[in-house]
């Protein structure tokens, strides 16, 4: 497989300071060991020299070790001799690769375990491990193959054995490239020879990701808060490098146990060399450590110095870095889409430019230094916005399609929707059927096509068209507006009286039908296929029994929760400064319709889910973090046949817009988050499969002691029955709207699902249109591409960051506003 240069794996001609950094990076996945199949590993090489891995990658078999028949065998230049890699799987070898029933499979033959990504072009390294055939096990018959190019496998193509560009190991692994590009990263099947993709495995068998340093790290400052404690004064921009970085009280080893070991100023002390990395240049460094006398001493485990006083971040006692470099990054991802390949060009680009001797670290392992950094970070009370309170009264819901690949996904990942075992049990019946204004489907479809194409005078397509079929089209017109008006007198008569008035002849003027605005808008809402409850919910029901008892010009501006009833009010008051005895008797009849709908709705469930005290999990396993604790579990619904599934397909819904958008491909459904008129996002969650209504119900009622007045979401049209249907007395009182932004495509729905119905009587709205336009496109979308190449952990605190930096930015604007206005 070809001789490393410059490498030296044995242990008589290795100093123990290079294995200890060996075993220190292949636990923080800095170098890789990573775990093929069976007993099978590809193994990474290792410069004694640099103290970092090489390019050059070999087979690891401990197949005779498992069986007791002889020790492992290492395919690295010097694996005849006791190498790094047998030290290192010696002593982690039952903790990190216990066996497991997967061992007694067959091998692959084809394995492509790793894809290191080029920037953001698109390229990537790939690396496979090959057999010439099927059921060849042994690692003298594997072959190390790699790929440069897109995922679609054209580029350059090498195999360690042949020379050739089209031989059997590069052809294999076309094959399984191309499987998985076709199967968007799943080949699927049984047959053994398509092959196996690790490349993205999540790597549970090294669960260290801690880094030396462990105190909390202040955010950067340009996206401090007054209300952020001073955990210590922040130290200038680190330039020139410190004589010696030594321990204090606050050193500590990151022991193999998951505990930290501190400092201990009686034991020996040693100094060795480390490099420190800033953002214009890396230099070498004097650095004391202590060797930690709780872990074993063949693991190598030393204490080191907490450097935080010092604007800088330990990671393995031989790499820190500046809290500058690291907060560089968070400020270019978060201000444009940066991936840690575009960014660690640019810092390398910078060292090289000042003709740093030492050159910047590769993107994977910056990745994986930033994301220890990340977990340091205070960024605590940012998720809540100083002028809306804890529980905002209007909140704005926007799904944003930052996936990940679904097979990242991880058993602990716990949305809202999440049902637990001992989940209360509500005993919700079906939806109540006509909930409608007009519980005639047949009439309302006729009378909504008969006020869209045109009324009494019809819209004829075509040019050029014959006065015989314009006066044919306007009979069959009158016609269909005599039976709608019969129709409406079995109803009622005060709706079919002003049917006649305000739709007949009389509004024919020029030869063109004019009704008014008002009514049109009142009656596209009766002849809706939509609840009575989407115009008209309880607070409405109220404000509308109030004006019915007491039709005052008070009672009547009081109805701008129904702007259908407040137009028509408003336009007969300043026509006749009162109102008509038909429009009185058509709003009684609406408080009736209003007041059956919601009778039959609240009969289902009584009151709301009990309240829980159970203890908060970590939202970087679960991928659902809020500023709220949860107070209440999700309830089940064993009476509604698909309740607790994803929405995609599962349920009928009028709106031709539902479920339009959901990504078929094999990643997560995104996030959904919710944020408050202000743009400050008060949480968020990872969706496992696909964005629908349950995400936004079941976030609300566990977090929400007493539901928002007002709800915005691209699917409100669906949410609110989804909603109505499961707890109907909590939600009894809120208004399912579409911003403005999201509105294109809902075609079949009528002007009270529409924010803009009624932003245009009540200004204080507006705001609510452009920002959920832009919390949900502008904002979020900017970290799409790099996540959805992430893990899941990595995803769920990418994004954490990203929407804590986004707060704060948000909150200093506010605080910048309120100082300027004194």
């Amino acid at each position: 497989m070809g001789i490393v240069e410059d490498v030296d794996y044995t242990r008589e001609r290795t100093t123990a300071n290079s294995f200890e950094q060996y075993v220190d990076a292949v636990l923080t996945l800095m170098v890789g060991f990573i775990h093929l199949s069976d007993n099978l590993f590809a193994v990474q090489g290792w410069s004694k020299e640099k103290g970092e891995g090489q390019m050059h990658w070999f087979h690891f078999d401990a197949t005779r070790t498992k069986l007791g028949t002889g020790p492992t065998v290492c395919a690295c230049p010097n694996g005849d001799l006791d190498c790094f890699h047998k030290r290192f799987y010696s002593l982690y070898e039952t903790r990190l690769y216990p066996p497991s029933d997967n061992e007694q499979r067959p091998i692959p033959r084809t394995i492509l375990f790793s894809k290191e990504r080029f920037g953001d072009s698109g390229l990537a390294t790939h690396r496979f491990s090959v057999a010439p055939m099927e059921r060849a096990t042994g690692i003298s018959m594997r072959v190390m193959v790699q790929h440069f190019g897109s995922d679609k496998g054209d580029g350059e193509w090498k195999c360690v054995k042949d020379s050739s560009k089209v031989c059997v190991h590069i052809n294999a692994a076309r094959k399984l490239i191309k499987q998985v590009e076709d199967s968007d990263g799943e080949p699927e099947g049984d047959d053994d020879d398509i092959g196996l993709d690790i490349s993205s495995r999540e790597s549970d068998e090294l669960p260290d990701k801690r880094a030396i340093s462990h105190l909390e790290i202040l955010p950067p400052h340009w996206a401090m808060l007054p209300s952020d404690p001073a955990l210590y004064t922040r130290p200038p921009p680190l330039r020139t490098p410190p004589s010696l970085i030594q321990l204090t009280k606050d050193a500590s080893c990151r022991c193999i146990d998951g505990h930290r070991t501190f400092y201990n100023p009686e034991l020996a002390v040693e100094v060795k060399k480390c490099t420190v990395y800033t953002l214009t240049g890396a230099f070498p460094v004097e650095i004391e450590t202590q060797k930690c006398p709780r872990c074993p001493s063949v693991h190598k485990r030393r204490i080191g110095p907490e450097p935080r006083a010092l604007g800088l971040f330990n990671y393995n006692n031989w790499r820190l870095f500046s809290h500058e470099l690291l907060d560089d990054y968070t400020c270019s991802f978060t201000s444009s889409e940066t991936p840690f390949e575009a960014w660690v060009h640019q810092v390398d680009r910078r060292y090289a430019a000042t003709e740093n001797p030492v050159r910047f670290l590769g993107s994977d392992t910056l990745r994986l230094i930033w994301f220890a950094y990340a977990r340091l970070m205070k960024l605590e009370g940012d998720k809540q916005c100083t002028r809306c309170g804890v529980y905002p009264s209007n909140v704005i819901w926007d799904g944003v399609s930052i996936a990940f690949a679904r097979k990242h996904v991880k058993m602990d990942l716990e949305p809202p929707t999440f049902i637990a075992s001992d989940a209360p049990t509500r005993s919700s019946p079906k939806a109540p059927a006509k909930q409608e204004w007009i519980q005639e489907q047949r009439l309302r479809r006729q009378l909504r096509k008969w006020l869209s194409d045109g009324g009494l005078r019809p819209l004829i397509k075509g040019e050029n068209v014959a006065m015989e079929e314009v006066l044919r089209a306007r009979l069959q017109s009158l016609d269909i507006f005599t039976q709608l008006e019969e129709s409406l007198k079995n109803i009622n008569s005060s709706l079919a009286r002003i049917f006649s008035r305000e739709f007949g002849m009389t509004t024919i003027s020029k030869n063109e039908w004019k009704p008014a605005r008002q009514y049109l808008q009142l009656f596209e809402l009766i002849c809706a296929d939509e609840s009575t409850m989407q115009g008209l919910n309880r607070t409405s029901i109220d404000s509308l029994r109030d004006f019915v008892s007491n039709p005052s010009r008070e009672n009547a501006q009081r109805m701008t929760t129904v702007p259908s009833i407040y137009h028509v009010l408003e336009k007969e008051y300043w026509t006749s400064c009162t109102y008509k005895e038909d429009v009185l008797e058509l709003c009684r009849w609406m408080l009736q319709r209003g007041d059956d709908t919601l009778a039959r709705i609240l009969s289902g469930n009584q009151g709301t889910p009990p309240m829980c005290d159970g203890e908060e999990k970590d939202w970087e396993r679960t991928g659902c973090c809020y500023a709220m604790p949860q107070i209440r579990q999700r309830p089940r619904y064993p009476n509604l046949r698909f309740d607790g599934k994803a929405d995609v397909n599962k349920e009928q819904v009028n709106c031709r817009k539902f479920y339009e958008t959901y990504s078929q491909k094999r990643q997560t459904g995104g996030i959904m988050a919710c944020w408050c008129t202000h743009s400050i996002c008060y949480g968020f969650h990872i969706i496992p499969v696909g964005e629908g209504r349950n995400d936004v119900f079941s976030a609300l009622i566990t977090r929400w002691p007493k539901a928002p007045d007002r709800v915005v979401y691209d699917f409100a049209c669906a949410l609110g029955p989804y909603c109505w249907a499961r707890e109907p007395d909590f939600f009894a009182n809120t208004q399912f709207v579409i911003d403005g932004f999201h509105a294109a495509g809902h075609t079949k729905c009528s002007k009270a699902a529409f924010l803009k119905t009624y932003s245009e009587i009540d200004s204080s709205l507006n705001s609510i249109n452009t920002s959920a336009a832009e919390c949900g496109n502008s904002g979020l979308t900017r970290i799409r591409k790099p996540v959805s190449y992430m893990t899941q952990e990595h995803a769920i605190l990418y994004s954490w960051v990203f929407i804590s930096i986004w707060n704060r930015c948000q909150l200093r604007k506010l605080e910048g506003r309120k100082d300027r206005l004194g």
